[in-house]
């Protein structure tokens, strides 16, 4: 008889619910893995938009690129990479090479590039201004995503 009550009591105390962060995750995993048809222009305006964002608080807390600790913190709660690329860097893509011989040569502004199948790169070149109004470019602030983020980032 007591086995009977300890089985009813263990049956009646396990309605078989989720809680609401089990129902937010289910939820969430669900919406990750809905297939989104997406243009190449709807990518290319999520990582311009993701770019100009990242790159607004990185020039509000390190304009010259310097506080490594800061971009490394920054890109792992974003989930990208950030680079600072020179112009004497080691290990660049070719890509990022071209950029930076673009950069170097006219006053360009900042752009999106694909980087093989599965990645874009966002560029903002960083210019140092003279007294007598010429300009030189030092760096440049690099954003790589995984188009995946990108996709994912889009409403």
């Amino acid at each position: 008889m007591r086995y009977l009550i300890v089985i009813g009591v263990l049956l009646c105390s396990c309605t078989g619910t989720l809680t609401d962060e089990q129902r937010k995750k289910i939820k969430q995993n669900m919406a990750e893995g809905e297939i989104k048809k997406v243009t190449e222009a709807e990518i290319t305006d999520a990582t311009y938009t993701w770019g100009r964002k990242l790159a607004s608080t990185i020039e509000k807390q390190d304009r010259m690129l310097t506080n490594q600790t800061f971009l490394d913190s920054l890109a792992s709660v974003e989930g990208v990479e950030i680079l600072a690329l020179h112009t004497n860097s080691q290990n660049l893509r070719s890509i990022e090479k071209q950029l930076l011989e673009a950069y170097s040569s006219s006053t360009g502004g900042e752009n999106v590039q694909k980087m093989g199948t599965d990645s874009l790169l966002y560029t903002k070149p960083v210019f140092r201004e003279h007294p007598d109004g010429s300009t030189e470019f030092l760096k440049a602030l690099a954003v790589r995503f995984t188009r995946k983020q990108v996709v994912l980032s889009i409403k």
